[in-house]
């Protein structure tokens, strides 16, 4: 009876999580550390009004992340979070979202201070954050668009490096459109699905298994880059082909199964649920989105 008790006094202490607290169970999962192991916190705020924006830093003697989240009518949403930083600066700038993800390094008797990181700018567009720059700290644009595809749950290591990364081109022998950039294969876990990354010359795909059987696969053809997110219930696709605007299919665990909501390229709107099928009479499941049905809400 005794440890009952004590099963539903942890329960209901769960329920009513602060958001403080809920911001320091995201750094310590994402750093994989244990609760016992001396961890330092600080943390970011800044008023977005009808949003607030929270951020975490946490470092142990050997770690060091911060996680983003979005605080919304007593809600905290889950923004990112990306390792390798000791300082977050959150500011508003000519309507945007700006952020400076930095790591600081103290001057020595033989070495001046360092600091290196990246600056983020985010458009709110129909309730949701949108990544429309990067660059890195104190230094120009690498990545800068107009028509944003990458929500806030998209940013990650791995996003970082590619978009922070310089073209190519700049080299003095630019790759030829069929070449592909080298990249390391992406892989997570979202409940009974499992979310892969593949490269080759050929192509870059994503695809999408449950329970080992694979329930779909996207690609595009040539160079380019391509990613996921998958915070759940939601999971987003990002294609960006080497000459054509980017690609997102925007999808929604519903009843087990994921249900596609949104599919953009660029400005472009191909489909959206909200506007396109109000009540969800007419769901999109994953296994239906063949490459014929996808063309198929191109030219309706």
């Amino acid at each position: 009876m005794r440890r009952f008790f004590f099963a539903l006094v942890c329960y209901t202490l769960s329920l009513h999580a602060t958001p403080t607290q809920l911001l320091k169970g995201w750094v310590q999962e994402f750093l994989n550390t244990k609760t016992q192991e001396n961890m330092h916190f600080s943390f970011s705020k800044l008023e977005f009004a009808p949003y607030t924006l929270l951020g975490a830093l946490g470092q142990t003697h050997s770690k060091k992340g911060t996680c983003v989240g979005v605080l919304f009518q007593g809600q905290l949403f889950k923004g990112f979070c990306v390792r390798g930083f000791n300082a977050l600066k959150l500011s508003k700038e000519q309507g945007k979202l700006r952020l400076e993800l930095v790591d600081s390094t103290p001057a020595t008797p033989t070495t001046a201070p360092k600091e290196t990181g990246y600056t983020l700018t985010f458009i709110l567009k129909q309730g949701t954050f949108y990544l429309t720059s990067l660059a890195p700290l104190h230094q120009p644009q690498i990545y800068d668009t107009t028509a944003p595809t990458y929500a806030m749950s998209a940013v990650s290591d791995t996003l970082l490096a590619k978009l922070g990364t310089p073209a190519q081109s700049a080299t003095p022998q630019a790759p030829q459109p069929s070449q592909s950039v080298a990249v390391m294969p992406h892989t997570a876990h979202m409940g009974d699905y499992t979310l892969s990354t593949t490269h080759s010359p050929k192509e870059q795909c994503v695809e999408i298994q449950k329970f080992q059987r694979t329930r779909g696969r996207f690609c595009i053809q040539g160079a380019g880059f391509v990613d996921f997110s998958a915070h759940a219930p939601y999971v987003e696709l990002h294609f960006k082909p080497a000459n054509a605007p980017a690609i997102a299919l925007n999808f929604e665990s519903f009843g087990g199964d994921l249900e596609l909501k949104r599919y953009t390229q660029g400005e472009q709107v191909f489909y959206n649920q909200s506007t396109n099928d109000p009540h969800n009479t007419h769901p999109l499941p994953l296994n239906t989105l063949t490459p014929k049905a996808l063309e198929n809400l191109r030219l309706r």
